[in-house]
């Protein structure tokens, strides 16, 4: 749904200078009411992100780049909280490599290997916690965060 809103708010707001004034009017307002349909749906992906990872005893500091399980954390490097951070924006959903690049990083020029490098190091800290997430990736449909139903 988010995606949906987005990409209509980029396209309605693209296609604001092609119009009459009258319609520049009518448009206006439906962007306001598509912005702040956008803002409530990500307050409540965020609101049901944290519900989750406090129901999976995760805690994240994103100050320290430190992710807590229990009695055992790990430290992240910034590339590596990055990648992290966008995963768990939405977990189980699946990110291509160029939108992790992109959404993560902010850089879709660097190679598609250094984000390989540090999804690797992300699955090991992740495993090194035994908190029942980790970084899953499935062919054609990119990068996720998962959570088993029971941790170990």
């Amino acid at each position: 749904m988010i995606t949906f809103k987005e990409d209509l708010l980029e396209r309605v707001t693209s296609d604001l200078a092609h119009v009459s004034a009258a319609a520049q009017t009518d448009l206006n307002d439906d962007i306001k009411l598509i912005d702040s349909q956008l803002k409530r749906y990500r307050r409540r992906l965020s609101y049901w992100v944290e519900r989750q990872l406090e129901l999976e005893e995760i805690a994240v500091d994103s100050a320290t780049r430190t992710v807590t399980y229990r009695d055992s954390s790990v430290t992240l490097t910034r590339r590596e909280f990055q990648i992290l951070a966008m995963l768990m924006t939405r977990p189980e959903k699946y990110f291509s490599a160029q939108q992790l690049l992109v959404e993560a990083w902010h850089d879709d020029r660097l190679p598609e290997e250094s984000l390989r490098t540090y999804i690797s190091r992300v699955r090991k800290k992740l495993n090194e916690l035994d908190a029942g997430a980790q970084v899953v990736n499935k062919s054609g449909r990119g990068y996720a965060l998962i959570f088993r139903v029971h941790p170990a």
